[in-house]
């Protein structure tokens, strides 16, 4: 398996060496797995037939935010963390620190150890120029 990238020019306005275009490697030709194929794929290295893991998938789907709206972070052992954090205006005094200061909510995920690892492993390729 092998992640693809391709050269992106992008401003930098705040380049060190003064110029105002440089080229970052992106990920690039990303395909999108859905539910019933992540499903299909458990089902595959499981004794779960597709259906029971597409019902325990989509019950997931619904607990996770259910949990994070009850201040709860969700551990998921090897796989991370997911939990709620907020943005919100800085204000002088804390007694001014009200529910109305939140500007957004965000779902973050903190990956655990082992897919760390896993990643830290990924073989990049450049996708070659047409």
């Amino acid at each position: 398996m092998a992640v693809f990238y391709k050269a992106v020019k992008i401003k930098t306005p705040l380049s060190k060496n003064g110029k105002t275009e440089m080229y970052y490697p992106r990920v690039a030709n990303r395909r999108k797995e859905n539910l019933r194929d992540i499903a299909e794929r458990i089902s595959d290295m499981s004794s779960f037939n597709r259906s029971d893991v597409i019902g325990v998938l989509e019950a997931f789907t619904q607990l996770i935010p259910q949990l994070l709206k009850d201040n709860s972070s969700v551990e998921l052992g090897d796989l991370g963390t997911f939990s709620l954090h907020i943005s919100a205006e800085g204000v002088d005094s804390e007694e001014l620190v009200t529910r109305h200061r939140i500007k957004k909510s965000t779902i973050a995920f903190r990956p655990g150890k082992r897919v760390k690892q896993d990643i830290a492993r990924v073989d990049y390729r450049k996708i070659p120029k047409k």
